[in-house]
């Protein structure tokens, strides 16, 4: 089992009536539990199907070694109300609906053989990747811990 798919119970049990994030999280957003859960299905999606506009090759050159830093601790800090470029807005309201999106995402992911060159690491292999993608659903989350 992969890191992302490890992750799948976490979401299925998260508390979905803390909708919003924690005051006391340096990271509080005007980001809803809906659409962080919609954003991390997002990007998910993406490294399947392919982003939708990739950064351009001398930042993902440089976005490597910043990888390779988030993978040693295992321990993703990053934007929290950074938008994947060229991804739709953010519109569900319905975090039930956007978790149900997030863990096909992770099933669809854990199953698939091919995956698509991120829009900032470029090609990443499959087992790093779900370590991103989970790190990444965690990093978020961490805005409503209570």
């Amino acid at each position: 089992m992969n890191a992302l798919a490890a992750l799948a119970p976490t979401i299925r049990a998260l508390d979905l009536s803390s909708s919003s994030p924690s005051s006391s999280s340096a990271a509080a957003s005007v980001w809803s539990m809906a659409h962080v859960l919609e954003h991390c299905a997002q990007s998910i999606e993406y490294s399947l199907a392919g982003f939708p506009r990739m950064k351009p090759a001398p930042v993902r050159f440089v976005a490597r070694f910043v990888m390779r830093g988030f993978l040693k601790p295992f321990a993703m800090s990053h934007d929290l109300m950074a938008a994947i470029p060229g991804a739709p807005a953010l519109s569900s309201t319905d975090a039930a609906s956007a978790r149900d999106r997030l863990l096909t995402a992770i099933d669809a992911f854990s199953q698939s053989t091919s995956i698509k060159p991120h829009f900032a690491y470029g090609r990443v292999g499959a087992s790093d990747y779900a370590r991103l993608h989970a790190m990444h659903i965690e990093d978020h989350l961490r805005a409503f811990a209570r």
